[in-house]
């Protein structure tokens, strides 16, 4: 069973894919390089294959990023819900954020937190309004992962 600490979820929350763009920038600067080079050589048809599928790899990447840019912003508000629900358990049971943990990435009723070494199985309203933290046991607690150190 892994879980996740308040660390994991402020970390992720941050995340950048600052190599995607800088590889989409430079294929297009390397097809706008092609494509004047292609206008100042007399011979037209010697860039026509590589700037078509320079330009055809540009708006795979353009796909993948648009792709990884909408699941980024679901994941991002599910990771501000679990950030403010750590926060409000952490103000009910008077401990500090960085010692809990959860075995999910995102609200769930009857998910398992662990506050140092005690385990609570989350209950929560329709709404995820309220919630209600029941005392309970791992069958077999040594087989825990924690991300997030």
């Amino acid at each position: 069973m892994e879980f996740f600490t308040y660390n994991y979820f402020v970390n992720q929350s941050s995340n950048s894919h600052i190599y995607q763009y800088l590889l989409v920038i430079l294929i297009l600067l390397i097809v706008l390089l092609l494509i004047l080079r292609r206008s100042k050589n007399k011979s037209r048809l010697k860039y026509r294959d590589l700037i078509i599928l320079l330009s055809l790899l540009l708006v795979f990447l353009i796909g993948i990023q648009t792709n990884d840019y909408q699941k980024g912003k679901a994941e991002k508000g599910n990771y501000s819900q679990m950030l403010f629900f750590l926060d409000a358990v952490s103000k009910k049971k008077l401990v500090d954020p960085e010692t809990i943990s959860v075995n999910y990435k995102y609200l769930k009723d009857e998910m398992v937190l662990k506050i140092n070494n005690k385990y609570y199985q989350v209950n929560f309203n329709s709404d995820f309004t309220t919630f209600k933290l029941e005392d309970t046991v791992l069958v077999n607690d040594e087989s825990i992962k924690v991300t997030g150190k």
